[in-house]
């Protein structure tokens, strides 16, 4: 399967001009090429390629399609799914290893071992036969539980149920090695925009305009640094997708297929941002079929990586990390922690010495002074028969938005505390400017007590943290403005 780009130019927002060079990869020509990247590359600050590097990238660009091709019976990656083990150019080692690393990172939830599975999915779609979901996830178990061995001379041994699979990332992979190829020539300001699978990649001191319209990302800006590193965007909306797709047919199922179970998800759009195209595509995949919790978890852990969510509702969810890094800050500041929006709220749960203690369900949310919900922090437990003990979020909260549970909910965590960053936008990305909020603070534990709190303020009043001290379920919280 060959993703296809149609690709769009960078342009300067300043108010003085720049002049930009325009490569077109591969030249226009009537003839279709199966194999190949329909790409553009812009370079500032009077930057240019010459023909033998324009043909470098090329090449570079048709190898990576054609390597990863499970047709191309003579490629690399066909030759180690055969044999299950063998030798690999460097890139695509270093790809399946950091994939890997995800995979491990991940617990098993981004995999790029899911070759039988994809094969099964495509055979579905050419009507071979029909969908069981207990094939698929059985698939994805078999692959999911086989070990894998690498070694220094980029070399990689495996077992028999695992067949490698990257053709979902085969577009990221190819603007990850034209920007290598570019910072290689000292290229230092440049953009390789991409609109098809939304990836696009530039150098770090880019401004990432934070808006995502039509199908389009628009990034715009300059690099300030001739070292910086290279960081990409990428972007999917899974229910405008085909799970699976071939030149010639494409299932009628939509979303982004889970690695983990093998079925396709499509909980929310994501926008990710990380240091190169293949991770922030990984992230991005991952973060379309889990729920906001489970993937800000994992980006929070990780201050490399960026994340946006967006459900159906238009519910907006951010990473800590998010807003810095799309802001076009070079200092790295979040903007709304400079007007005095952004606040960080701890909540600490008492330990109790029962022997059958078990992880409490909470709610954190923050409310106007009707109790109209303005922004959900944080949702701890995921099965409704509980999380209707949190009676007051339920009543006001919880039945009103049947999808906030299944793309919110995380697990259950024993008494670990609550440290939650907020950077003062509803539900909506929209800006809490109302004068008087309310946070809301609930607790419930399966064969203990619930507890509840609320905190009247306004961001002004927030100069001195406020501390309250809790009762039974909850011990403590304290609301303050980010420094």
């Amino acid at each position: 399967m060959v993703g296809r780009f149609l690709l769009y130019l960078a342009v300067f927002t300043a108010s003085y001009a720049v002049k930009a060079e325009l490569y077109v990869f591969p030249a226009p020509s009537p003839e279709a090429t199966t194999h190949t990247l329909n790409t553009e590359i812009t370079l500032y600050e009077e930057q240019t390629l010459s023909a033998i590097e324009q043909k470098n990238i090329d090449l570079l660009i048709k190898d990576t399609y054609q390597t990863l091709d499970k047709s191309n019976t003579t490629s690399a990656l066909s030759e180690i799914n055969r044999r299950f083990e063998g030798t690999l150019p460097a890139w695509l080692y270093s790809a399946i290893k950091r994939c890997e690393a995800w995979f491990n990172r991940t617990e098993g939830n981004i995999s790029c071992r899911n070759g039988e599975l994809y094969n099964y999915w495509e055979e579905y779609i050419q009507g071979k036969h029909d969908l069981s979901r207990r094939e698929v996830r059985r698939l994805a178990r078999v692959a999911r539980i086989a070990e894998v061995n690498f070694n220094d001379d980029n070399s990689v041994a495996f077992a028999s149920p695992i067949q490698w699979d990257l053709s979902e990332f085969a577009a990221s992979l190819a603007v990850e090695r034209i920007a290598n190829y570019l910072t290689s020539l000292n290229i230092r300001s440049y953009h390789i925009s991409a609109q098809g699978l939304e990836t696009h990649a530039s150098n770090q001191g880019f401004s990432w305009q934070g808006t995502v319209a039509q199908e389009a990302v628009t990034q715009t800006g300059r690099t300030t640094d001739a070292v910086s590193n290279q960081s990409t965007i990428a972007y999917i909306r899974p229910w405008q997708r085909p799970v699976l797709s071939t030149s010639k047919l494409a299932s009628l199922e939509k979303g982004v297929l889970s690695h983990s179970d093998g079925w396709p998800s499509a909980k929310f759009q994501a926008i990710s941002v990380a240091d190169n195209a293949f991770e922030a595509m990984l992230l991005a995949h991952f973060s379309a079929t889990k729920t906001a919790q489970q993937a800000m978890e994992l980006v929070n852990a990780n201050p490399s990586l960026a994340l946006k969510l967006i459900d159906e509702n238009g519910r907006v969810f951010t990473s800590n990390t998010y807003t810095a890094r799309t802001s076009g800050d070079s200092s790295g500041e979040n903007k709304a922690e400079k007007n005095g929006h952004a606040i960080s709220l701890d909540i600490t749960l008492p330990l109790f010495d029962i022997a059958d203690y078990r992880g409490p369900y909470v709610s954190v949310w923050v409310s106007d002074e009707k109790n109209r919900l303005v922004k959900s922090l944080a949702l701890r437990g995921t099965s409704e028969r509980w999380l209707a003990e949190l009676r007051t979020w339920w009543r006001r909260v919880g039945r009103k938005n049947e999808g906030l549970v299944d793309g919110f909910a995380g697990a259950t965590k024993k008494n670990a505390p609550l440290h939650i960053k907020w950077d003062g936008l509803d539900d909506f990305g929209k800006s809490a400017n109302s004068a008087s909020l309310i946070l809301h603070v609930e607790v419930a534990r399966e064969h203990g007590g619930r507890s509840y709190e609320k905190i009247p303020f306004t961001f002004d009043s927030l100069s001195s943290p406020i501390t309250v001290t809790g009762t039974d379920e909850i011990a403590s919280i304290t609301l303050s403005l980010m420094n």
